[in-house]
């Protein structure tokens, strides 16, 4: 839901006026009129649940100047009673609390860049519409907006391995792959955050789907996964299940690429071939079956990651040229020489020399 425009404001005023109050001389009171002016029935009753430090992580999920919406660290013992505790919430509740939050953090300039980079055009304006904290580790915020031409996106803001991601959401389009686009963003607050549309389709390892389903998009599916594997290979991503999403253009696209780098020979890949996946997922009763359409599926998948490592390799100066721009981004997430990383996907490209 959208909230009001005189809701939101009035909201932004009592935050305003709570957060002029030192923090050592807020009390609970304080906090109920903001709570009130949020829209939450009964604000003694919601600052009265039996979590560790509650009040404190109330202000650390209002403070406009933080885009966390959940102020707790995903490892933590209390992470689902946060989580759950701010679930409780109205909708619109979390709505006007993270909309408080997008012109200070400078989340609102990235949030428009990404619709542009979506829609091909600027939209002037956006309005979120939905916001909600996920289960799923890496991804803690699913939000909603609804542009100044009425269009509707969804987007994730991840704050585990932004920089790795980002840094991956280049490349594939140097070899003509599809990608999920990614705008990384470094608040004035030093946070780093990183925006990406929720992907359309199916994802090969985690959804549901019969053999029926296997059998008609599996081929295309197999030659896809094949294509990204290839690039995946050469810059070092580990992967892991779940990693591939196949769109309704038939299209496969990598997602959650946190960890790239991992271009020694030691490095572990938890990773099952999608060869032998499907087959085995097709037919588990039926070896006879599986074992002839992992054959079939195998000899796409090799012909299509031959062909993809022919292209990365006739592309490896736009690549060579990309990376070299991202060398300060590359240095921080790998904590190596730039030279060494280079090194290592060279080699992984083009062998030893």
């Amino acid at each position: 839901m959208s909230p009001v425009p005189s809701d939101q404001v009035r909201y932004e005023r009592a935050l305003s006026r709570y957060f002029k109050i030192p923090a050592e001389d807020r009390k609970s009171r304080d906090r109920e009129k903001v709570l009130g002016a949020l829209g939450i029935d009964n604000p003694p009753e919601f600052l009265s649940m039996h979590i560790p430090l509650w009040e404190a992580k109330v202000d650390e999920l209002i403070d406009p100047s933080s885009s966390d919406m959940l102020p707790i660290s995903i490892s933590h013992s209390y992470v689902n009673w946060v989580r759950g505790a701010i679930g409780t919430m109205p909708a619109e509740a979390r709505v006007r609390i993270f909309s408080s939050k997008l012109k200070e953090t400078g989340l609102k300039k990235a949030i428009l860049s990404l619709i542009h980079r979506l829609s091909h055009d600027g939209a002037r304006d956006f309005a979120v519409t939905d916001v909600t904290l996920l289960e799923k580790m890496h991804k803690d915020t699913l939000f909603s907006v609804r542009d100044s031409s009425d269009r509707s996106f969804t987007f994730y803001l991840s704050r585990f391995g932004c920089l790795g991601e980002y840094i991956y959401s280049g490349l594939p389009a140097l070899v003509g792959l599809p990608a999920v686009p990614a705008v990384y963003h470094l608040s004035p607050q030093g946070e780093e955050v990183l925006l990406k549309p929720k992907e359309a389709g199916v994802n090969i390892y985690l959804d549901d789907f019969d053999a029926d389903r296997i059998l008609a998009d599996g081929e295309w599916w197999v030659r896809g996964a094949a294509r990204q594997d290839a690039l995946g290979d050469c810059i070092g991503t580990a992967l892991r299940f779940g990693h591939y999403v196949a769109t309704p253009e038939r299209q496969v696209v990598m997602i959650d690429n946190i960890e790239i780098f991992h271009l020694e020979a030691a490095d572990a890949r938890i990773f099952e071939p999608i060869f032998d996946f499907l087959p085995a997922k097709a037919y588990p009763s039926d070896a006879r079956k599986a074992r002839a359409l992992r054959q079939t599926f195998e000899g796409l998948y090799q012909e299509a990651y031959d062909a993809q490592m022919t292209v990365i390799r006739d592309e490896w100066g736009e690549l060579e040229r990309y990376l070299v721009s991202m060398r300060r981004h590359i240095h921080a997430y790998a904590g190596d020489v730039f030279e060494t990383v280079l090194t290592g996907i060279r080699t992984r490209i083009f062998g030893k020399r």
